[in-house]
Protein backbone atom coordinates (compact mmCIF):
# COMPACT_ATOMS: atom_id res chain seq x y z
CA UNK A 1 0.00 0.00 0.00
CA UNK A 2 1.19 3.17 -0.78
CA UNK A 3 1.31 6.19 1.55
CA UNK A 4 2.55 9.51 1.98
CA UNK A 5 3.49 11.48 5.25
CA UNK A 6 2.22 15.01 5.39
CA UNK A 7 6.27 15.81 5.51
CA UNK A 8 6.57 14.16 1.93
CA UNK A 9 3.65 15.94 0.68
CA UNK A 10 5.17 19.43 1.93
CA UNK A 11 8.44 18.80 0.30
CA UNK A 12 6.99 17.78 -3.19
CA UNK A 13 4.74 20.98 -3.26
CA UNK A 14 7.58 23.37 -2.23
CA UNK A 15 9.99 20.99 -4.78
CA UNK A 16 7.47 21.99 -7.12
CA UNK A 17 7.44 25.64 -6.37
CA UNK A 18 10.42 26.51 -6.64
CA UNK A 19 11.48 24.86 -9.81
CA UNK A 20 8.43 26.41 -11.55
CA UNK A 21 9.07 30.48 -9.82
CA UNK A 22 13.30 28.77 -11.46
CA UNK A 23 11.88 28.54 -15.02
CA UNK A 24 8.81 31.49 -14.91
CA UNK A 25 11.42 34.00 -16.06
CA UNK A 26 10.45 37.00 -13.36
CA UNK A 27 13.00 39.51 -14.08
CA UNK A 28 13.77 39.39 -17.48
CA UNK A 29 9.78 38.89 -19.30
CA UNK A 30 6.90 41.56 -19.40
CA UNK A 31 4.78 41.12 -16.30
CA UNK A 32 2.15 39.54 -18.76
CA UNK A 33 4.67 37.09 -20.40
CA UNK A 34 5.66 36.22 -17.08
CA UNK A 35 1.41 35.40 -16.31
CA UNK A 36 1.89 33.24 -19.53
CA UNK A 37 4.79 31.49 -18.62
CA UNK A 38 3.96 29.95 -15.59
CA UNK A 39 0.55 29.59 -16.57
CA UNK A 40 1.81 26.63 -19.31
CA UNK A 41 4.91 25.33 -17.45
CA UNK A 42 3.09 25.13 -13.74
CA UNK A 43 0.63 22.24 -14.87
CA UNK A 44 3.73 20.22 -17.25
CA UNK A 45 6.31 20.52 -14.86
CA UNK A 46 3.99 19.92 -11.70
CA UNK A 47 3.00 16.58 -13.66
CA UNK A 48 6.25 15.53 -15.01
CA UNK A 49 8.27 16.01 -11.56
CA UNK A 50 5.60 14.66 -9.66
CA UNK A 51 4.82 11.97 -11.99
CA UNK A 52 8.78 11.06 -12.35
CA UNK A 53 9.53 11.12 -8.19
CA UNK A 54 6.21 9.02 -7.42
CA UNK A 55 6.74 6.33 -9.61
CA UNK A 56 10.41 5.73 -8.72
CA UNK A 57 8.60 5.34 -4.93
CA UNK A 58 5.76 3.06 -6.69
CA UNK A 59 8.79 0.46 -8.13
CA UNK A 60 10.74 0.71 -4.98
CA UNK A 61 7.68 0.03 -3.05
CA UNK A 62 6.67 -2.97 -5.13
CA UNK A 63 9.93 -4.34 -4.40
CA UNK A 64 8.67 -4.20 -1.09
CA UNK A 65 10.75 -1.33 0.02
CA UNK A 66 10.04 1.69 2.02
CA UNK A 67 10.34 4.90 -0.02
CA UNK A 68 9.70 8.48 1.00
CA UNK A 69 10.51 11.84 -1.07
CA UNK A 70 13.51 14.10 0.12
CA UNK A 71 13.81 17.29 -0.79
CA UNK A 72 17.34 19.00 -1.28
CA UNK A 73 17.31 22.31 0.17
CA UNK A 74 20.57 23.26 -1.65
CA UNK A 75 19.85 21.59 -4.86
CA UNK A 76 16.37 23.88 -4.72
CA UNK A 77 18.30 26.97 -3.82
CA UNK A 78 20.71 26.76 -6.37
CA UNK A 79 18.16 26.04 -8.82
CA UNK A 80 16.08 29.19 -7.89
CA UNK A 81 19.53 31.21 -8.45
CA UNK A 82 20.08 29.33 -11.51
CA UNK A 83 16.81 29.84 -13.00
CA UNK A 84 16.36 33.36 -11.73
CA UNK A 85 19.60 34.45 -12.48
CA UNK A 86 19.38 32.67 -16.83
CA UNK A 87 15.82 34.31 -16.37
CA UNK A 88 14.56 31.17 -16.73
CA UNK A 89 16.33 30.22 -19.68
CA UNK A 90 18.99 27.52 -17.87
CA UNK A 91 18.09 25.34 -15.23
CA UNK A 92 20.08 22.79 -13.21
CA UNK A 93 18.04 21.13 -10.98
CA UNK A 94 18.50 18.69 -8.20
CA UNK A 95 15.39 19.01 -5.81
CA UNK A 96 15.59 16.31 -4.23
CA UNK A 97 14.89 12.38 -4.40
CA UNK A 98 13.37 9.69 -3.39
CA UNK A 99 14.93 7.77 -0.80
CA UNK A 100 14.73 4.07 -0.23
CA UNK A 101 15.48 2.42 2.55
CA UNK A 102 17.00 -0.77 2.20
CA UNK A 103 20.32 -2.73 3.08
CA UNK A 104 20.62 -4.05 -0.30
CA UNK A 105 18.96 -4.84 -3.40
CA UNK A 106 19.86 -5.93 -6.94
CA UNK A 107 21.18 -4.13 -10.17
CA UNK A 108 18.25 -5.03 -11.48
CA UNK A 109 16.27 -3.87 -9.21
CA UNK A 110 18.34 -0.17 -9.01
CA UNK A 111 17.75 -0.20 -12.50
CA UNK A 112 14.18 -0.44 -12.55
CA UNK A 113 13.66 1.49 -10.17
CA UNK A 114 16.13 4.06 -12.05
CA UNK A 115 14.54 3.62 -15.21
CA UNK A 116 10.97 4.15 -14.19
CA UNK A 117 10.92 8.05 -13.13
CA UNK A 118 12.53 8.99 -16.83
CA UNK A 119 10.16 6.01 -18.70
CA UNK A 120 7.77 8.29 -17.27
CA UNK A 121 8.72 11.47 -18.67
CA UNK A 122 8.71 10.21 -22.00
CA UNK A 123 5.40 9.07 -21.52
CA UNK A 124 4.34 12.34 -20.65
CA UNK A 125 5.86 14.28 -23.58
CA UNK A 126 4.09 11.96 -25.95
CA UNK A 127 1.09 12.57 -23.93
CA UNK A 128 1.75 16.70 -24.28
CA UNK A 129 3.46 16.82 -27.84
CA UNK A 130 0.56 16.56 -30.00
CA UNK A 131 -0.98 19.69 -28.18
CA UNK A 132 1.83 21.84 -29.30
CA UNK A 133 0.62 21.82 -32.59
CA UNK A 134 -2.65 23.67 -30.86
CA UNK A 135 -3.01 27.63 -31.15
CA UNK A 136 -3.29 29.61 -27.86
CA UNK A 137 -2.45 28.34 -24.33
CA UNK A 138 -3.21 24.75 -25.18
CA UNK A 139 -0.41 24.47 -27.65
CA UNK A 140 2.16 26.51 -25.44
CA UNK A 141 1.21 23.56 -22.47
CA UNK A 142 1.56 20.90 -25.03
CA UNK A 143 5.14 22.51 -26.02
CA UNK A 144 6.58 23.09 -22.75
CA UNK A 145 5.13 19.77 -21.38
CA UNK A 146 6.90 18.22 -24.59
CA UNK A 147 10.13 20.18 -23.84
CA UNK A 148 10.61 19.80 -20.07
CA UNK A 149 9.58 16.29 -19.75
CA UNK A 150 11.67 15.52 -22.57
CA UNK A 151 14.86 17.02 -20.99
CA UNK A 152 13.31 15.58 -17.25
CA UNK A 153 13.52 11.81 -18.91
CA UNK A 154 17.13 13.52 -20.98
CA UNK A 155 18.82 14.86 -18.08
CA UNK A 156 17.87 11.99 -15.37
CA UNK A 157 19.48 9.64 -17.49
CA UNK A 158 22.79 10.88 -17.35
CA UNK A 159 25.46 8.10 -16.38
CA UNK A 160 26.65 10.43 -13.33
CA UNK A 161 25.60 9.96 -9.45
CA UNK A 162 23.51 10.05 -8.27
CA UNK A 163 21.20 10.16 -11.31
CA UNK A 164 18.91 7.04 -12.67
CA UNK A 165 21.28 6.80 -15.77
CA UNK A 166 23.90 5.53 -13.76
CA UNK A 167 21.54 3.17 -11.84
CA UNK A 168 19.67 2.33 -15.80
CA UNK A 169 23.75 2.45 -17.32
CA UNK A 170 25.39 0.00 -14.75
CA UNK A 171 22.47 -2.58 -15.11
CA UNK A 172 22.19 -2.54 -18.66
CA UNK A 173 24.20 -0.24 -20.70
CA UNK A 174 22.55 -1.65 -24.01
CA UNK A 175 19.32 -0.31 -22.26
CA UNK A 176 20.43 3.22 -21.18
CA UNK A 177 22.03 4.14 -24.59
CA UNK A 178 18.59 2.96 -26.41
CA UNK A 179 16.80 5.15 -24.57
CA UNK A 180 19.02 7.99 -23.85
CA UNK A 181 20.89 8.24 -27.37
CA UNK A 182 17.53 9.01 -29.21
CA UNK A 183 16.43 11.17 -26.21
CA UNK A 184 19.58 12.88 -27.32
CA UNK A 185 18.46 13.52 -30.96
CA UNK A 186 15.13 14.85 -30.09
CA UNK A 187 16.25 17.41 -27.65
CA UNK A 188 18.77 18.23 -30.73
CA UNK A 189 15.84 18.08 -33.52
CA UNK A 190 12.68 19.41 -31.83
CA UNK A 191 14.32 22.09 -29.86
Amino acid sequence: MVRFTEIELRHISISVLALVIAVSGIGFLPLEDVGYRIAVISIPLALGFTAHELVHKFVAIRYGYFAVYRMWTMGLSFALLVGLASGGRFLFAAPGAVMILSPYFSQHQSGLIGLAGPATNIAITSCFFPLSYLPGLMGGIGFWGARINLWLAFFNLLPFPPLDGEKVFLWKPAVWAAIEIPLLVSIAVLF
